[in-house]
């Protein structure tokens, strides 16, 4: 039934790898799934679609054997804890359970009964399905099987999946809400599938942190190009929510005006923090225009871009100078000049946050090692951490030299000078550097294909007897054979990884020397837990006599707890009582600063008032005067006036008795000028009557 759903949900087109459409031939899907879903039962039950659609991809009939292929292939990827289907043998599902296994032991084949019930495969929050064949029809059913399931990362590489399948991966993006890593290099993307992924999903997706369209060295490149890559720009730059910080763009034909659009994206972005761009034909011209704006990253690799130290070397400096977060930098496989290496090196020594420095067949040769360990070891500021020149032909001692000051005198972890002809003259100076006081940091030394002979790898042994801080040793691909003194590697108690295939070294002295190595992890990780043990069992009878102490100090520190508790109140209140005496004694005094004050203002306003008083009286006192003055005047005055109106009283009594007669006559000419009165009335009133006959006469009109 998972097939039929699968098989018909497919498109019954396919496009072929020279572009042209032709119909998938007839392939008989409904098959009995019986047997096929005994293969995927002890998996997540989406596997047997996804294998139904992968067939489908891949217009291949499904069968038991590639059903069993797929499964393991899966499984490999993805292990789990349950053995692979229709075996019964237990063996390691990882490298580190073979390499601690004891070499010569069989595995036995007699099933072992669980002690709990089998648990089903499970993903987990990661999945990898690398070199599956998937295509779009995989794609489309990976989205449809894991929608909102918690996968944080996914691995895609290697597969068929081209522009036809870029739909797929996008709803695959939007069906995983929690996804932060996904890996599509080795597949067959193009621009046209890449801007749909970028427009589709990319524009809006809050949680996606990596993106990986390349691979270092991959046979088969997606071909994004410019076109594509600016799409994919675009999108991330009108996504202001986005949590993109890591670009992996290894070998996918970008070209030099690639460098221009990336360039203009990092000026304004500020998310983006990791970049990876090897592998592409950038030439100079595009990485002196990409890595002014570089400073931001934290890892930038533009190995292998095709670009000249004597071109970029000005525009590196100046980044190595201004950055401030670049603590990972690959520059390997690019031709720097010996000229222009110095300068590179004074300013690699000079970045502080610089923690990995990839400069692998860069051809530094000895004038290149020299400036590079000068500026190395007299660095004040350097933190470097990881150093790779391998294939930089090294071969004169006196590189070596400088190569054994870079590990006797710097921080260095780890270096890796592989494919360099040192011969055992130089790895005996190295060996001089690691057997040297106070023991140089180093953990890692790769030394692989570099004509390491018996001296020289006996020279190396002696100086790691004393040394517990180098932990990886490896010495691929050299000229050892069965006349290595063994004995020296038993004399090793430190290293735990120490690799020497590629050897003419015996089967039986390889699995020696890593039944050693693995004795030596299986020291460190036990030793400290043994140690811990025995102290353990020395502090058992003291943890008695600690219980005790503790109770007993429990009980003090509650009595001291209780008495620091109440002398803590009584300071509490002393002190709230002192402030309430000094707020008290705070507030009389401005009260009797107030009352001072009142006072002498009614002491001024008296005084005042006394002036006030002085001036009104001596005011007075003149006013008085006046007034007495004009008193005396006015009596006088009086005087004068009482002898006129005695005067008058006696005018007025002559004339009291004149009046009578005055009254007399008086009345008497009114009476004789009453008739005329009369008579004139008359008059007027005939006088009025002509004038009224005029005006009728003259019509005029006259105003009375």
């Amino acid at each position: 039934q998972a097939l039929d759903s699968s098989s018909a949900a497919m498109a019954p087109l396919a496009i072929v790898e020279d572009g042209r459409e032709a119909e998938r031939p007839q392939v008989p899907y409904s098959l009995e799934v019986a047997s096929y879903a005994e293969i995927f039962q002890d998996a997540e039950p989406y596997l047997l679609d996804l294998f139904a659609a992968t067939c489908w991809d891949t217009a291949e009939q499904p069968t038991l054997e590639t059903a069993m292929q797929f499964w393991e292939h899966v499984r490999a990827q993805n292990p789990s804890p349950l053995p692979p289907p229709g075996t019964v043998a237990s063996r390691p599902d990882s490298a580190e359970g073979a390499a601690g296994a004891r070499p010569g032991t069989a595995t036995s084949l007699r099933p072992s009964t669980p002690r709990r019930p089998p648990k089903p495969w499970s993903s987990e929050d990661r999945l990898s399905f690398r070199s599956l064949r998937f295509g779009a029809a995989a794609a489309s059913c990976l989205a449809l099987q894991l929608k909102g399931r918690n996968v944080t990362r996914i691995d895609l590489g290697n597969n068929q999946l081209g522009d036809n399948a870029a739909a797929a991966i996008a709803s695959l993006i939007h069906a995983l809400p929690k996804l932060k890593s996904l890996l599509l290099a080795g597949n067959i993307l193009g621009p046209a599938g890449v801007k749909e992924i970028a427009t589709s999903e990319l524009e809006s997706n809050e949680t996606l942190e990596h993106l990986a369209l390349g691979e270092p060295k991959r046979q088969r490149p997606n071909y994004v190009t410019t076109e594509g890559l600016q799409a994919l720009l675009l999108s991330l730059a009108r996504n202001a929510r986005r949590k993109m910080a890591s670009l992996e763009l290894s070998c996918t034909a970008l070209r030099a005006d690639a460098g221009k659009a990336l360039a203009d994206f990092l000026e304004t972005d500020s998310v983006l923090t990791s970049l990876d761009v090897s592998g592409n034909c950038f030439t100079s011209e595009g990485i002196s225009t990409l890595l002014p704006a570089c400073a931001k990253l934290k890892r930038l690799d533009i190995a292998e871009t095709s670009c000249r130290g004597e071109l970029i070397h000005a525009k590196l400096c100046d980044l190595l100078q201004k950055t401030e977060a670049l603590a990972e930098l690959s520059i390997a496989y690019n031709l720097l000049e010996p000229r222009p290496l110095r300068r590179i090196a004074r300013a690699l020594s000079s970045c502080a946050p610089l923690l990995t420095l990839n400069m692998a067949g860069t051809g530094m040769e000895t004038e290149g090692v020299i400036a590079l360990a000068d500026g190395l070891v007299n660095s004040q500021v350097s933190n470097l951490r990881d150093l790779d020149i391998s294939e930089n032909n090294i071969s004169e001692t006196e590189a070596a030299v400088h190569v054994a000051k870079i590990i006797a005198q710097t921080k260095l972890q780890s270096l890796r000078l592989n494919r360099n002809p040192l011969g055992d003259a130089g790895v005996c100076e190295l060996a001089d550097a690691l057997g040297s006081e106070p023991c140089p940091p180093l953990q890692s030394l790769e030394l692989g294909s570099c004509r390491v002979a018996h001296l020289g790898a006996s020279m190396i042994f002696m100086a790691l007897r004393e040394n517990p801080m180098l932990l990886t040793l490896r010495l691929s691909d050299n000229l050892l054979d069965d006349m290595l003194d063994i004995t020296l590697v038993e004399a090793l108690h430190h290293i735990q990884q120490l690799h020497l295939d590629s050897n003419r070294l015996s089967h039986r002295k390889l699995s020696k020397i890593a039944e050693l190595c693995a004795r030596n992890r299986h020291r460190v990780r036990t030793k400290e837990p043994r140690a811990l043990g025995k102290q353990i069992k020395s502090l058992l009878p003291q943890e008695t006599m600690l219980k005790q102490h503790k109770l007993q100090a429990a009980k003090d520190s509650a009595e001291v707890f209780v008495r620091v508790s109440a002398q803590s109140i009584a300071g509490e209140e002393l002190r709230q009582l002192r402030l309430g005496m000094m707020k008290s004694a705070k507030q009389t005094e401005q009260k009797i600063a107030t009352l001072e004050a009142t006072l002498l203002q009614r002491r001024d306003y008296l005084d005042s008032i006394k002036d006030a008083l002085a001036e009104t009286a001596r005011a007075s006192e003149i006013e008085i005067a006046e007034k007495t003055e004009v008193l005396t005047q006015k009596e006088n005055q009086l005087s004068d006036l009482q002898a006129r109106v005695t005067d008058l009283e006696a005018q007025l009594a002559r004339r009291r008795a004149q009046h009578p007669k005055l009254l007399a006559e008086i009345r008497e000419e009114i009476s004789a000028a009453l008739p005329k009165t009369e008579e004139l009335k008359a008059q007027e009133e005939e006088m009025r009557r002509e004038l009224k006959a005029l005006q009728d006469k003259s019509l005029i009109g006259f105003k009375p």
